[in-house]
């Protein structure tokens, strides 16, 4: 308990980032039955694939899938009694935490959650204080050293989006499934509600959420109130660097919990985290470090979480979306082709990408495996350039860069399958050169390409501002028509 006087008076603490304790006050009122009840834990991971770490993005994913996350915790001083500035009892002393969750997505637009924490170790004094009526010492009960904590229900639902913004919403419902006599727990069913919304732009995202915290019962421990209140979480993750279509990632996040009716800082937590995160095909893993920002109960001095998360995904083999007359014949065994004539690598299915990102689908691995294997193998083709397409959906100058962006991706794919950095180049060139019609959804999937161009074999290259050449059909002929009826099946991307 943070700042107690025998007067009563509190001091509100100064929010300074990495130096105040999570620490408390001293006693103004009892808990029921003579015993503390209070979940200490701020921290809970977001579940799913649509999030920074604590914040949500209003995102569920494309496709039905499921993503497991697991995250480890350690709090230091996440709870103390300290009377004036000294911390004179430390009733958490340090907490170890596993937060264990799963997230369904159904649609593209809902998302069902379940996660549980468990305390594997906690550790605190026994407390004494003075009884603020008859000044006799009075104690707190001892703590357990672990135990489930309350279980949390959720929903997660996408309103609108596009390219670059978004807007959701999640609820949630947490049951009393720990012990809140050891500060594991809240007493009653709470339950969440909150708006997200997040804005893309390149390598940078921006999330906000903001909602309302609702308790059946107010939680109390001594001065502690902990019942309604407002939520809100604010953060921002940059792009920093890729290696071998391993995208690697920085976040910074605030959030916290203003406690409706409290005149101090103890009852509204909030805390701050800075973490690192990286992208293995279908593997996510974190690593960060955070501290309390003001004397809200439950922030500790110092956080430190890692943390691992697994998705899969429905992946669905496209449908032709081109008359079968100019399609390519697919052998039984998928293998790339290319005629005498051909400018470009023939394909037996597209690349993809995942959703307005430059990080190339695992889906697509053994494809592009098997194009680098067939360019080492094949040296007399010359040098190769990777060419990016988008539809039409959004500016001129979000998809030239995305499209970009996506081409030097797969060019330092091929170069770590051994594809000498000599023969490959890439150019994006956005939305300008479609194949198909921009006005139907089949179309806009053709014209999310990525082409493998022999550049030995193109009668000039493109100049400036210019389309490469057309793919050749069966019965070529010139259409310089900028959207043509018909198109072999290129490799695509899901933007």
């Amino acid at each position: 308990m943070k700042n107690y006087t025998p007067s009563g008076s509190i001091s509100r603490a100064l929010v300074v980032l990495a130096t105040v304790t999570g620490a408390l006050f001293a006693p103004a009122a009892e808990a029921q039955n003579g015993a503390p009840s209070l979940d200490v834990n701020r921290f809970h991971p977001a579940p799913g694939s649509g999030r920074l770490l604590t914040v949500d993005l209003a995102d569920v994913g494309r496709s039905p899938g499921v993503v497991s996350q697991f995250v480890l915790h350690y709090a230091d001083l996440p709870l103390a009694y300290t009377f004036g500035d000294e911390v004179t009892g430390k009733l958490v002393r340090d907490r170890i935490t596993a937060d264990l969750s799963f997230a369904f997505s159904l649609l593209d637009r809902v998302q069902l959650s379940v996660a549980l924490p468990v305390t594997l170790h906690q550790a605190g004094d026994l407390i004494t204080y003075p009884d603020v009526v008859t000044r006799e010492p009075r104690a707190l009960p001892g703590i357990s050293a672990g135990g489930l904590e309350d279980l949390r229900l959720g929903l997660k639902g996408r309103f609108w989006s596009n390219e670059q913004f978004g807007l959701g919403g999640v609820a949630e419902v947490v049951a009393p499934t720990g012990n809140s006599g050891s500060f594991l727990g809240s007493e009653s069913v709470t339950g969440t509600a909150r708006l997200v919304g997040h804005a893309k732009f390149q390598q940078v995202t921006v999330a906000l959420n903001l909602g309302w915290r609702w308790a059946a019962t107010e939680q109390t421990l001594l001065n502690i109130r902990s019942g309604n209140g407002l939520l809100y979480g604010a953060g921002v993750q940059v792009d920093v660097a890729r290696y071998a279509n391993v995208p690697i990632a920085v976040l910074g996040e605030v959030y916290g919990l203003a406690a409706l009716g409290a005149a101090d800082g103890v009852s509204s937590p909030a805390e701050a985290m800075l973490a690192g995160k990286a992208q293995v095909r279908d593997w996510s893993f974190f690593l960060g470090a955070g501290t309390g920002l003001n004397a809200g109960f439950g922030e500790p001095r110092v956080r430190v979480m890692a943390g691992l998360s697994y998705s899969w995904q429905y992946r669905p083999k496209p449908p032709p979306l081109v008359p079968p007359s100019v399609l390519p014949v697919i052998p039984s065994q998928p293998t790339i082709t290319v005629g005498e004539q051909d400018v470009r690598l023939q394909l037996w299915e597209p690349v993809y990408f995942a959703f307005a990102k430059d990080t190339i689908d695992p889906v697509s691995f053994p494809l592009l495996d098997e194009v680098a294997r067939f360019i080492r193998k094949h040296p007399e083709l010359g040098p190769i350039r990777i060419d990016g397409h988008t539809d039409d959906v959004g500016s001129d100058q979000y998809n030239l860069e995305l499209s970009q962006r996506r081409a030097k991706a797969i060019r330092e794919y091929l170069g770590t399958k051994g594809v000498p950095a000599e023969r490959l180049s890439h150019v994006g060139y956005g939305k300008r050169c479609p194949l198909l019609s921009n006005e139907t959804e089949e179309g806009r999937a053709v014209n999310r390409r990525v082409d493998f161009i022999l550049t030995n074999r193109e009668r000039r290259p493109p100049r400036p501002g210019e389309c490469p050449e057309r793919p050749a059909q069966k019965n070529p002929t010139q259409n310089p028509a900028p959207v043509p009826t018909q198109a072999p099946a290129p490799t695509q991307a899901r933007k």
